[in-house]
């Protein structure tokens, strides 16, 4: 690397983490289909030559901002019913920041129309969380103890159902409940169906014992 490149570099990277912010805030606000590189471009002080530098389509930025929204970090992947109570604790995380929650909730509905620039983006991020999901549920559930009919895939699926049904309406009635507080009741609803080693001390299953 240059010398030029060292010290312009850290410009650069200010400038795209300007972009994404921006971009973020409108995306949140009016969806995708509503918003123009112009106007990012006008609200983080770039011309379009400028912001296309550093993002060459509307599409590119899209999906740099659902990348962003979606990075995880560097801690350990807990699993069975440490997975079920952290993925419990992620929805907490991320409803502290409203705006992300809204887009997120905007763009997965607009991403519905097969012609929308992150349609194939959030069917891969489905298809990946149900099967990560499933194998985490078969960890934590003694598939024995479950009804006729309900194996791990559908009380998968079922969580993320809820989460998502209850992101939207904490988005239109955010003083109502919490999201967080209603999933972990439903976990706790699975607590007769949890494996033995998982049973055998309360401390031990992640779920609070006042649900």
């Amino acid at each position: 690397m240059s010398v030029t490149e060292r010290k312009t570099r850290p410009h650069g990277d200010a400038r795209r983490r300007t972009v994404l912010t921006v971009a973020t805030e409108l995306f949140s606000q009016r969806g995708y289909n509503a918003v123009s590189i112009a106007d990012v471009a006008k609200e983080a002080g770039l011309s379009q030559a400028g912001l296309l530098h550093h993002f060459p389509t509307k599409r590119a930025l899209l999906l740099a901002v659902l990348q962003e929204r979606d990075r995880g970090g560097d801690a350990p992947t807990p699993h069975g019913v440490d997975f079920l109570q952290a993925f419990a604790d992620a929805l907490r995380h991320n409803d502290a920041t409203p705006q992300l929650v809204q887009l997120f909730a905007l763009l997965s509905a607009e991403s519905i129309s097969e012609d929308h620039p992150a349609h194939e983006w959030f069917v891969e991020r489905y298809d990946t969380l149900v099967a990560e999901l499933t194998a985490e549920v078969a960890a934590a559930v003694d598939p024995d103890k479950l009804p006729a009919g309900i194996d791990a895939e559908t009380l998968a699926r079922w969580i993320i159902a809820l989460a998502d049904g209850l992101r939207t309406q904490a988005l239109l009635s955010p003083e109502s409940f919490v999201r967080a507080d209603s999933v972990e009741a439903f976990l706790a609803v699975l607590r007769p169906y949890l494996r033995a080693e998982d049973t055998e001390d309360p401390g031990t299953v992640g779920i609070p014992d006042g649900y």
